[in-house]
């Protein structure tokens, strides 16, 4: 019998494994410990492009805030309301550690972390990219601004206290065309005209256009056309490994998407008020 027993255990398999890497999240910049400020601002982005935002995992950086107060189970409670999954705090200070923790956030240590109090990055650094910054703004930011604090690759916007020319309306951008990889945590947003990307779209990273997105690689991330409710547009590549599409609110996940398309050329475009996938 004891025999028996131990031949048994040597059959058994581990339960689990477990492994240092993490997916590309984002991340929300807290500017401000107002609560409701906070809601009001991520209302207006996640009514712009709800099923981007459906089920988001979120890191909260709190660098900004230094020793200011923030209830963080509150705050865990709104993200949660607005079906986001908190999941972990950045560079906090010891009470708000404290609090992250009372509020079943974990603490996020990565060598990216550094101390509030050791001010901004030096001039020239390269800034991480993924965070969406969260605090007062302007009404007019919308998701073009979200895309500007995400470190996207968007067109520069105006400064607020610049006068537009008085001859003439300044005429939107005619689309982007991207040549280097894009690789995962990068979000790259175009607000007028297509995007299109010469080169391959890691998993984890984010395309979003209010028109057309045409990739001419293998399009293994995210990708999101017609931003703005714009259900002519499409989404071309050349190898749809994609992880999500989505055109004016429709939506494909990866395991939705037909099997005979999956690595080939393919368009995905709106028909009878849903997705379609057919072959280029």
């Amino acid at each position: 019998m004891v025999s028996g027993r131990r031949g048994e255990k040597r059959q058994e398999q581990q339960a689990f494994a477990l492994k240092g890497t993490m997916p590309a999240i984002t991340m929300l910049c807290l500017r401000t410990a107002d609560v409701s400020a906070i809601e009001r601002q991520l209302e207006g982005h996640i009514s712009q492009m709800p099923h981007f935002f459906l089920h988001l995992p979120i890191l909260l950086d709190l660098d900004a805030l230094g020793d200011e107060p923030v209830d963080l189970g509150a705050l865990a409670g709104l993200l949660r309301k607005h079906n986001l999954v908190p999941i972990a705090v950045r560079n906090p200070t010891d009470a708000q550690r404290e609090r992250a923790v009372a509020a079943g956030l974990g603490v996020l240590r990565t060598p990216l972390t550094r101390s509030p109090r050791q001010g901004a990055p030096a001039e020239g650094a390269t800034p991480t990219p993924g965070p969406v910054a969260v605090g007062p703004a302007p009404a007019d930011r919308g998701v073009a601004g979200a895309a500007a604090d995400r470190g996207t690759a968007g067109p520069a916007r105006r400064p607020r206290d610049a006068a537009p020319a008085a001859d003439a309306a300044e005429p939107p951008p005619a689309g982007l065309t991207v040549r280097h990889p894009v690789r995962s945590g990068q979000v790259i947003y175009v607000p007028h005209g297509d995007l299109v990307v010469l080169s391959p779209v890691s998993s984890g990273a984010e395309l979003i256009a209010n028109d057309n997105i045409h990739v001419y690689a293998p399009l293994r991330g995210r990708a999101m056309a017609g931003a703005h409710n714009n259900a002519d547009a499409s989404i071309f590549c050349m190898s749809l490994e994609a992880e999500f599409v989505s055109i004016a609110g429709r939506y494909l996940m990866a395991d939705e998407i037909p099997d005979e398309h999956r690595g080939k050329p393919a368009r995905i475009s709106v028909q009878n008020d849903g997705l379609v996938v057919t072959r280029l």
